[in-house]
């Protein structure tokens, strides 16, 4: 089918050159005036009504088009919206899995906490028996025991086992002045 601008063009050639020759028909006298109006008005609303069915059709594909148009974005929202769904769905799995974690995180931390807390009352009192221990190791002489040491002889007021450790734990072995 010929395009609306194809036929717009041939009407624009043929219309004037009907008109010419239905001028010449009557001034020559072949057809009368009356008949020759009577032709080109007929012609001339012809072409008008040809001109309005074109548009109409015109306008109806573009109306077709945008409304396949349409619905092509309608399906393409509907495809989108139902995607959208499923990862809100899915969003909400994974925050509930995320809470459950953080729950179990801080369940398991309370625990470690609250083990600590009892190793370390539970220690104390070992700690303290480690403590004296160290402290009686530090105050007699390497190899002796607390009886043995009182009972040994002394050398300028300390036993005569060698140097003694220092009670501040730095490890700086006391001089027979200090000691």
């Amino acid at each position: 089918m010929p395009t609306p601008r194809k036929l717009t063009l041939l009407a624009a050639i043929v219309g004037p050159l009907v008109l010419i020759t239905l001028a010449v028909l009557a001034i020559t006298g072949i057809v009368s005036v009356t008949a020759a109006l009577v032709l080109g008005a007929l012609a001339t609303v012809l072409a008008v009504q040809l001109l309005m069915i074109l548009t109409v059709r015109r306008l109806d594909g573009k109306a077709l088009r945008i409304d396949a148009r349409v619905k092509r974005h309608e399906a393409e929202t509907a495809t989108v919206k139902t995607v959208a769904e499923r990862l809100d769905r899915r969003l909400d799995e994974i925050t509930a899995l995320i809470e459950k974690h953080e729950n179990r995180r801080d369940e398991d931390l309370q625990a470690i906490l609250v083990s600590l807390g009892e190793d370390r009352l539970a220690f104390a009192p070992g700690r303290r028996q480690i403590e004296e221990t160290v402290r009686d190791l530090l105050s007699h002489p390497a190899g002796t025991t607390r009886g043995q040491a009182e009972h040994a002889p002394a050398v300028h007021g300390r036993a005569a086992h060698g140097p003694v450790p220092s009670r501040e734990g730095t490890g700086r072995v006391l001089s027979e002045r200090e000691a």
